[in-house]
């Protein structure tokens, strides 16, 4: 069920719709036409309708954050902790870069707490952020890393990553012109970079 092709059409149609017009705006209705269905047929996928498209939505992201994140970590052997921290840095940014959409939602939902339940991410966003500081942490520990705040490091990180992702307004506003995608993803790195290496 999950190679349904029909499937996969709707969790990009709806990821879209989504993040552009958040969980109440979005049509069961538009998201159909975006696939080429009638409305009806959602239900033959998707059997609880518009919150169970948005719910597994959500738990796609999280697992995937937590593919690229969490469970490729600590698997970077032979790393240091600072090329470690880029690496996982560059994952989200090419995550960032590959769903746009997930981005933006990812935005919307910080903001919109009127959203299903959505316990699928928000309930893992801890799983992550906790990974992630204990790495870095554990690395000022054993003297692989100045000592920084951490938190501020991820704060800045998701910031940036989302934003320029997921806020395409605030991107084209902000650049006198714009950057090519290898360009914008090697700015992040370097800066990531200098931040990983400045004591406080």
């Amino acid at each position: 069920m999950n190679g349904d092709p029909t499937r996969q059409k709707l969790l990009h149609e709806a990821a879209r719709h989504f993040a552009r017009h958040g969980y109440d705006g979005a049509s069961l209705r538009r998201i159909s036409e975006g696939v080429g269905i009638r409305a009806a047929s959602i239900y033959n996928h998707f059997p609880n309708g518009k919150e169970e498209l948005y719910e597994h939505i959500m738990s796609a992201i999280a697992e995937m954050l937590l593919d690229r994140i969490v469970n490729r970590y600590g698997r970077n052997v032979g790393l240091s902790a600072e090329d470690a921290i880029v690496q996982l840095g560059a994952a989200f940014w090419d995550f960032c870069d590959e769903h746009p959409d997930y981005a933006t939602l990812l935005i919307r939902e910080m903001f919109d707490n009127r959203e299903p339940d959505v316990g699928a991410l928000m309930g893992r966003a801890p799983e992550i952020i906790e990974a992630s500081l204990g790495y870095i942490e554990n690395a000022q520990a054993s003297g692989e890393l100045p000592e920084f705040d951490a938190e501020a490091l991820i704060l800045w990180s998701a910031s940036y990553l989302l934003s320029y992702h997921g806020a395409p307004g605030l991107r084209t506003q902000v650049q006198r012109k714009a950057w090519s995608k290898e360009l914008a993803r090697d700015n992040y790195i370097t800066m990531l970079r200098k931040l990983l290496q400045t004591a406080d």
